[in-house]
């Protein structure tokens, strides 16, 4: 029979909302009625399918048992720079037009050059007395012919290549000043040590007054390590953790390395993993668990030096990265790029003031709802052109689209490269559905309901009912160049007479 989800075509037909708003509680403001603070720990590629948060009991400890989980929270392009853009302006990369890692689409440089900084999240807090830290992996294209502090910083410590990705030869600049180098230091370690002596300079600060601040700590593990002939080699713990876990291997999960492969375009063409290949992924799995430990000891002296100074009480504490991962999942070896699951589900925890305690909130958020969430609860107004609502809104939508227009790559352990992979998907969630729906420049399809088939493993387009499609393509139609309010509400455009059946 045709996609049945019967149940998804009775719903289509039948008259029963298919795009309305989901409701979410909204946390209640500090009760001190000061201006929050912010600490955000934003690493790099890390998993929320591959279970890594599992290898962190001080992430558990401190942020999933004091807060709540955003267990449906995505990227919505699953590449470092695009990521990391969204993030802090609160657009999809079709709007900010950082979609690439590295010129002429993408990397600091195009930041720089559409004046990105002039409006965005670390702006519009200073703008309301807040001051603003950055210590760690900004994104590509800080370099030493590079470092000069974007708008809204008063303490801009990035990582500079070639010491972005070297987890033992970290390169820092302070506010755009001379490059200092640090040989056989641990990255995460050194900024850790970062972070505290900028946590104590702030509580100095706050003897004079209330002077909120906004604090991002970002180290690159779980990222691989980038050698100097731009190879990509597993990322490298500290020497205290590099035993850890031996026995440790990539989940196996239906669509680890499967049988049947039935995807579309490159992806659909891998061969099967070999052995080999297994091996090398799993112990690729291992040096992310043990690169995160150190991640996982900095949360703990964090959280404990604010706790010491009394900030928590009045301190929203985020932990995310800036996009997923995937090891042998429908055949790939190692990477992101893709609109697959574990690409785009991303971890995201927040604990602080009126935020509930171990809770698991399912409505869907990507990066590009951070913005209104941290104004919001700043008590702050927002800016018309955000792309997304906040988190705890009390009504917002349940699609957005993930995107991306660049060629694969593949990091290490695959000669593949420079295959087309440029695609517009949506993800659509709700109590009620869960469909993921994709269309590829090469003019190829994918469709899945999540709620039956969660690991992506049989494409029901071929035999998907037409006129669920053809919402599905109308809905792609709006979300492929939206901005602002069409964004956060597609189906007002396609139900102009707001009747959203």
């Amino acid at each position: 029979m045709k996609l049945a989800s019967i149940s998804l075509v009775g719903l289509l037909l039948s008259g029963q909302s298919f795009g309305a708003p989901n409701k979410c509680v909204s946390p209640q403001p500090p009760v001190t009625h000061k201006k929050p603070n912010f600490v955000v720990i934003l690493t790099d590629d890390q998993d929320q399918l591959m279970n890594s948060l599992d290898y962190q009991p001080y992430v558990k400890r401190h942020f999933i048992d004091e807060g709540t989980s955003f267990t449906k929270y995505y990227t919505t392009s699953a590449m470092c720079c695009p990521s990391r853009v969204s993030l802090w302006l609160g657009q999809f990369a079709h709007n900010h037009n950082v979609t690439d890692e590295s010129r002429p689409h993408g990397s600091y440089y195009k930041f720089q050059a559409g004046h990105l900084d002039d409006s965005w999240l670390p702006v519009w807090l200073q703008e309301e007395g807040y001051s603003n830290h950055y210590i760690g992996k900004f994104i590509n294209g800080v370099n030493k012919d590079n470092t000069v502090a974007p708008k809204g910083w008063d303490h801009f410590e990035p990582l500079v290549s070639p010491g972005i990705y070297n987890f033992t030869n970290p390169i820092f600049s302070l506010n755009g000043g001379p490059l200092e180098a640090f040989p056989g230091v641990y990255q995460t370690d050194l900024i850790l040590n970062k972070s505290l002596a900028r946590i104590d300079a702030l509580v100095e600060k706050k003897k004079e007054g209330d002077n909120p601040f906004l604090l991002v700590i970002s180290p690159t593990a779980p990222h691989d390590e980038i050698q100097e002939d731009g190879t990509f080699t597993p990322p490298v713990p500290a020497d205290r953790h590099k035993h850890l876990f031996p026995d440790a291997k990539v989940p196996r999960t239906p669509n680890f390395n499967p049988a049947v492969q039935d995807k579309v375009g490159w992806i659909g063409d891998l061969p099967l993993l070999s052995p080999l290949q297994v091996e090398e992924i799993d112990h690729h799995y291992r040096q992310r668990l043990r690169s995160l430990q150190a991640t996982d000891e900095l949360v703990d002296s964090v959280v404990k030096k604010l706790a010491a100074n009394d900030l928590l009480d009045n301190t929203y504490l985020v932990y995310t990265t800036d996009n997923g991962y995937h090891l042998g999942q429908h055949r790939l070896f190692a990477g992101k790029q893709t609109p697959i699951e574990n690409d785009i589900n991303i971890p995201f925890i927040i604990r602080g003031p009126g935020i509930a305690k171990k809770q698991i909130k399912t409505n869907p958020a990507t990066h590009s709802h951070f913005p209104a969430t941290v104004l919001d609860l700043a008590g702050i107004k927002r800016p018309t052109n955000l792309d997304a609502t906040s988190l705890f809104d009390p009504e917002h939508t349940e699609s957005f689209n993930v995107e991306f227009w660049s060629n694969q790559f593949t990091e290490g352990g695959s000669k593949l490269k420079n295959k087309k992979n440029s695609y517009k998907a949506l993800r659509l969630i709700s109590q009620k559905h869960d469909l993921y729906y994709s269309v590829w420049c090469t003019h190829e399809h994918e469709f899945y309901d999540m709620k039956v088939d969660p690991y992506q493993l049989t494409n029901k387009y071929p035999a998907a009912d037409r006129k669920l499609l053809d919402r599905l393509d109308a809905l792609v139609a709006v979300l492929h160049d939206c901005k602002g309010e069409v964004c956060k509400f597609p189906w007002r455009t396609i139900h102009k007479d707001g009747q959203v059946h």
